[in-house]
């Protein structure tokens, strides 16, 4: 067995990898949508003339024939970072430990890369969408950056080296 240390930057190479990766798809989507590099998504869809709500987006991608695309390319990022998990982990704890650590690193690096690829989020309080599984969860940037996704490095190093 590697060295906790190594095994966290290998983690934390394949995290990062994904977030950039999924960055970039999501510069994609933005572009195809014709969308404001920068804006966040409050600011988006007023330019539109519609509200953001938990429907909105869902409404959006089905209206542009992007909705089940969307919802697959969510779904795979979760799988992708669950059998990666899976298949590295020895325990059940130690899984988990994997996924919420990657999970994390692949978050955080996402918000970076988007910044460095369109300048979004100009702020921590700027609007995102963090998924549309089950339904469109929306809110600050800060909550996932500074709350949430620091609190899952902890748990996630803490259960990798049980």
């Amino acid at each position: 067995m590697r060295p906790v240390k190594e095994r966290l930057f290998w983690w934390i190479v394949f995290g990062t990898a994904f977030g950039l990766t999924e960055a970039a798809l999501v510069v994609y989507v933005r572009h195809l949508l014709g969308w404001t590099p920068g804006l966040d998504y409050a600011q988006l869809l007023a330019q539109q003339g519609e509200t953001l709500g938990w429907r909105t987006f869902t409404e959006i991608f089905a209206r542009e024939q992007l909705l089940g695309l969307e919802v697959a390319r969510e779904a795979g990022t979760l799988l992708l970072l669950v059998g990666a998990a899976m298949a590295a982990g020895r325990t059940g704890r130690e899984r988990a430990g994997i996924f919420l650590f990657t999970f994390a690193v692949w978050d955080l690096t996402y918000y970076l890369f988007l910044y460095v690829f369109i300048g979004f989020p100009q702020s921590l309080t700027a609007t995102d969408v963090y998924f549309l599984i089950p339904i469109t969860w929306y809110g600050p940037v800060w909550f996932p950056v500074c709350i949430v996704m620091p609190v899952l490095l902890i748990w996630g190093m803490r259960w990798m080296q049980e």
